[in-house]
C-alpha cells in the first residue's frame, strides 16, 4: 500500500511539473503569435506605403483604421465609452445599458456574465 502511495505521489508530482511546463510554453507561444501579429501589421503597412501614390493616402487610411478601433464593436456606430469590469472589454454605453435591460448579461466578446455594477462609463478626453 504504501508503495503504491509513494507512486502516487511521484506521479503527481511528476504531474505537475509537467502541467507548470506545458503553461509556460503556452504562454511563449502566445507571445510570439502576438509578435508575428505585430510584424504582419506592420508588414501590411510598409506595403500599403509602396503602394500608396502619395503620404495623404497612407495617413487617410490609418485614421480610419484608428477611428474604426474606437468605435463600438456591438453596434458599430458609436463610439466606445464604457467598460465592462469583469473581463475590461470596451463598448459603448448604450449597449451595454441595453444589454443588461434585455437580461442578456452576457459580454458580446467573450461571454463573461456581468451585473448592474459591473459596467462603467470611460471618459476618454
Amino acid at each position: 500500500m504504501e508503495e503504491y502511495q509513494s507512486q502516487i505521489g511521484e506521479a503527481q508530482t511528476l504531474l505537475g511539473e509537467k502541467t507548470a511546463a506545458l503553461e509556460r510554453e503556452n504562454f511563449r507561444l502566445r507571445r510570439v503569435q502576438e509578435e508575428v501579429a505585430a510584424l504582419r501589421r506592420r508588414l501590411e503597412r510598409a506595403q500599403r506605403m509602396e503602394l500608396a501614390g502619395t503620404a495623404d493616402e497612407v495617413l487617410q487610411e490609418e485614421v480610419r483604421e484608428y477611428k474604426e478601433q474606437l468605435t463600438c464593436p456591438s453596434c458599430k456606430v458609436k463610439k466606445k465609452d464604457a467598460v465592462l469590469t469583469k473581463c475590461f472589454h470596451v463598448f459603448c454605453f448604450d449597449c451595454l445599458r441595453t444589454r443588461y435591460e434585455t437580461r442578456q448579461r452576457k459580454c458580446p466578446k467573450c461571454n463573461a456574465a456581468f451585473g448592474a455594477n459591473d459596467y462603467h462609463r470611460l471618459y476618454l478626453s
